[in-house]
């Protein structure tokens, strides 16, 4: 009974240790490398559609993970924290989908009569001419965009 006490904790115990530390047991494990196209290094594919470089997203808009933007005009790309929307065939804008109030990044709608964002958190609005301030805390912040053969670069700055 001792033994198996013994291997029991020595097995446990450094994980509860990591996750006390705020470190998951993923997290401890792992070598990063897969992790890098979601936090913006190397320029490498994800399988989910876009690819990161530095601060620039290519997105393959024909890719399954963006057809809400084909079929709602516009969506939030959460993975890339940021709101695309669809002006028409060729024209895109993107923003970041942090809300200028309060940070808040997924509780956004978009009122396409009034050509506004939507916070839900505290039901401001934001125009997206990239230049008029909301109804709190300013603007929706606009990154560069250009459409190009099927993909949407994006240079967030």
């Amino acid at each position: 009974m001792k033994n198996k006490r013994r291997e029991f904790l020595m097995n446990v115990c450094p994980s509860v240790a990591m996750a006390f530390m705020g470190v998951t047991l993923l997290e401890s494990c792992s070598s990063g490398g897969d992790d890098e196209a979601d936090n913006g290094g190397g320029g490498n594919s994800n399988n989910q559609g876009y690819t990161v470089n530095g601060n620039t997203v290519v997105i393959t808009l024909s890719h399954s993970t963006f057809a809400t933007l084909n079929s709602n005009g516009w969506m939030n790309f959460t993975a890339q924290k940021m709101l695309i929307l669809k002006i028409d065939a060729s024209t895109y804008r993107a923003f970041t989908n942090s809300c200028p109030h309060q940070g808040v990044r997924t509780k956004w709608s978009y009122n396409s009569s009034q050509d506004k964002f939507k916070c839900g958190e505290h039901n401001n609005s934001y125009p997206t001419d990239c230049t008029t301030n909301g109804d709190a805390g300013g603007k929706l912040n606009c990154y560069t965009s250009s459409y190009s053969a099927g993909k949407l670069t994006v240079i967030k700055s």
